[in-house]
């Protein structure tokens, strides 16, 4: 992990608050903290707003909150302990100034709806991603008839602009193109891909797998079921007693009797139905660093 998945994966909290009033205006929590951020940011914005007292940094079991004013709004982000904030810091700063920029005219005429800026969550998570992901990952939409009630939940940011983006992103997910093939055929920005697509594995629109290639190292997970078993027979009997964690697909077609297409496939239709897994042995390829889970 480098150091910038590692500072996005110490967020906890982001929050944006109008100044004058105290109302929440957007709130994004990335992951599970030990005391509830909203009594935290309340604390906080009792001692800037009610007290009129300066307040930069505030530490509170183990978390630091960064605290930041702009004209309108107080903008807070809540981390883990750090030794040095500022680069938090100056990424609010970011957030806030652009923020302020977007919708100073709702900002001075305040009707008390924050729901026209709901949309702005994208432009944070572009920032600070629920999650980030290896480029050579593919993602899959989750299937209506896979759907529980945690599955494909409803995305509170997907409205305006940013569900046009969202709708955009969905239409490129095939199951076969990777991420970084989605960036270069899309016309959005490379960090509007990922936090859209942070935001969809957030509340379960998609799955991620690795893309096959022949250096792939695959391992059994379970019995492949019978169904399989009868459109395949012996070829994926075979396969499937060959993927021991210790050989590449290249390997394996060495000692069988067929192509590297059709192992592919057969692989592929398996890894789809958990009977075989990549070897945790592999250099780790999906290089995500969880934000939230």
């Amino acid at each position: 992990m480098n150091d910038e998945q590692q500072k996005k994966a110490e967020v906890r909290y982001l929050s944006l608050v109008r100044k004058e009033g105290g109302e929440p205006i957007i709130g994004i929590p990335y992951r599970e903290m030990s005391v509830d951020p909203d009594l935290v940011a309340s604390f906080v914005l009792a001692v800037i707003i009610f007290e009129n007292r300066q307040l930069k940094t505030f530490t509170k079991e183990g978390y630091v909150v960064v605290i930041e004013e702009g004209e309108y709004v107080v903008g807070l982000l809540i981390i883990d302990k750090v030794d040095n904030d500022e680069p938090f810091r100056t990424a609010l700063k970011t957030i806030l100034e652009r923020f302020e920029k977007s919708y100073e005219s709702q900002l001075l005429s305040w009707k008390g709806d924050i729901r026209p800026f709901r949309e702005f969550a994208l432009d944070i998570l572009q920032v600070y991603p629920y999650r980030t992901f290896s480029l050579e990952m593919i993602p899959r939409i989750v299937s209506k008839s896979e759907a529980t009630p945690d599955h494909r939940a409803n995305i509170p940011w997907s409205v305006g602009e940013t569900d046009k983006k969202v709708q955009t992103v969905i239409g490129y997910i095939n199951g076969k193109r990777t991420i970084e093939e989605i960036m270069t055929q899309s016309t959005l920005e490379d960090s509007e891909i990922i936090a859209i697509l942070s935001m969809l594995d957030k509340y379960k629109w998609i799955t991620l797998t690795r893309k096959l290639e022949d250096t792939s190292v695959l391992v059994k997970l379970m019995e492949p079921p019978r169904f399989l078993v009868g459109a395949y027979g012996e070829q994926l009997t075979s396969i499937v007693e060959h993927c021991d964690g210790s050989k590449s697909l290249a390997e394996i077609c060495e000692v069988l009797p067929y192509n590297m297409e059709a192992v592919k496939l057969v692989a592929k239709n398996l890894i789809d139905a958990g009977v075989l897994g990549f070897s945790d042995t592999q250099p780790e390829k999906d290089g995500t660093s969880e934000a939230s889970h």
